[in-house]
């Protein structure tokens, strides 16, 4: 019986998530899975009024998969050792999330990739990002980022 944990980042929703469905379609027990990663936190990111939103949303997400049968795994620290310990817990075979386009996220996948194939298990990125424009078409041509007009900046 192969078992999935499906992450969730800043989609916390059930429908319509691509990486849900995967999981859900190709294994026989899938675990819900959010982490607060500290990182975030410490960028300064932990306003009041965002954690109660994201509190509100991740009962709300919460909720919605209670209904069907499950529940919602939370977690608080570094995202890749959390999911990690999960995965190992659950004894799962696969990881689940969805894509994202920032430098951040990025950088969270590669250490994801890299740490949950050191433990024999296969991460799955889904795109879920929907864009007139393929993310990544577009890119400024001197740097790695798009700035402001400096006439508008003002």
């Amino acid at each position: 019986m192969s078992i999935s944990v499906v992450l969730f980042t800043c989609d916390l929703r059930l429908h319509d998530h691509p990486a849900l469905r995967a999981a859900l379609d190709g294994t026989a027990q899938v675990v819900p899975l959010f982490v607060r990663d500290r990182a975030v936190d410490a960028a300064g990111f932990a306003a009041p009024n965002r954690l109660a939103f994201l509190a509100d949303c991740l009962r709300d997400l919460d909720s919605g998969l209670r209904e069907r049968g499950g529940r919602l795994v939370v977690r608080h620290g570094d995202i890749v050792d959390e999911v990690c310990k999960v995965a190992a817990e659950a004894d799962a075979d696969e990881v689940h999330m969805a894509s994202d386009v920032s430098a951040h996220a990025h950088r969270r996948e590669e250490r994801l990739r890299g740490a949950l194939e050191a433990e024999g298990v296969r991460l799955h990125v889904h795109d879920t990002v929907t864009t007139a424009v393929a993310p990544g078409a577009v890119v400024p041509a001197a740097s790695d980022h798009f700035a402001v007009f400096t006439p508008y900046f003002r």
